[in-house]
């Protein structure tokens, strides 16, 4: 929550409400995007449509259900709690209900956009490219999966302990974060001949092979979600979640990036690896790919 301040002087003043706070705490602040509203100002029409805005007192910044629009994790991929209107998503992942009816996936799409529409932004309506909306079709998508398929003559079971941990999976060959850096000496006289601290062994998998890449995804099953009546600034927000008796969880997505291989009609296609997190019997963190996720 922010303030709009004397020009002269500061431009916006900050403050952070008890999710900021709690964000601050357990690792951080990123900063993605801003929006604005006026839900806190006070008008008064002055006459001919002049608005006047008295001083007033000014309180102290506080937090609302509203705060939060959707499912969130924090840095550590924590699963933060979600509370709307009728149902309440717990970080264990069970959910609360109230007064409202419905699944608790009906409830996560429209408490999202309720929570969304009670922000009141302030946005400026273009008449001429008026947004019609989104369609996905279909609707819903259904897989079978037994011992043998999809994973051919991949193990259908395995022990946490025998996965690849994040610092040495493949998937994250790209990020620049999961790197091979050996400590190494370095000195004036040594810039660009560094001379190593020691024999250090580089135990991650193999850069992703992009044609084995492309081969795997044509033979597994598949299916395309197509989107319609979207506008040149539309923008799509991916959010992935396993519902079962024990709850309702949110799972991670790992970016690989772009693929060579572009569509018949030139477009670029993204991949993202989804799945779930877990530490193993070192206390590692491990990353289980579910399904693999492609945006053209």
């Amino acid at each position: 929550m922010a303030g709009i301040l004397d020009g002269k002087s500061r431009i916006m003043d900050g403050q952070l409400t008890l999710r900021g706070r709690a964000d601050l705490v357990n690792g951080g602040i990123k900063v993605k995007y801003v929006s604005f509203s006026d839900i806190g100002a006070h008008y008064e029409d002055a006459g001919g449509g002049i608005a006047e805005t008295p001083l007033l007192v000014g309180l102290e910044a506080f937090s609302t259900p509203n705060d939060e629009i959707t499912v969130t994790s924090d840095e550590y991929g924590t699963q933060n709690s979600f509370s709307g209107n009728g149902y309440g998503i717990l970080r264990n992942g069970y959910a609360t209900s109230g007064s409202a009816t419905g699944s608790i996936q009906a409830f996560l799409l429209s408490g999202s956009l309720e929570s969304f529409d009670n922000q009141r932004l302030i946005s400026t309506r273009d008449v001429l490219f008026e947004d019609p909306g989104l369609i996905a079709s279909p609707s819903s998508l259904a897989f079978s999966v037994t011992d043998t398929s999809p994973f051919g003559s991949e193990p259908s079971e395995a022990f946490i302990d025998d996965i690849e941990s994040l610092f040495a999976d493949k998937r994250l060959g790209r990020s620049d974060r999961f790197l091979f850096l050996p400590p190494v000496q370095r000195t004036i006289s040594t810039v660009g001949n560094e001379a190593p601290l020691g024999n250090f062994y580089d135990v991650r998998e193999e850069r992703i092979n992009e044609q084995e890449l492309e081969e795997q995804l044509s033979t597994l099953p598949s299916q395309v979600v197509n989107f319609s009546k979207y506008t040149d600034r539309s923008e799509l927000c991916f959010q992935l979640f396993e519902s079962s008796s024990a709850g309702l969880f949110k799972l991670d997505i790992v970016k690989y990036g772009y693929l060579e291989k572009r569509t018949a009609s030139g477009k670029q296609r993204d991949l993202y690896f989804v799945g779930k997190l877990f530490d193993d019997g070192y206390g590692n963190p491990t990353f289980v790919n579910l399904f693999d996720l492609v945006v053209e």
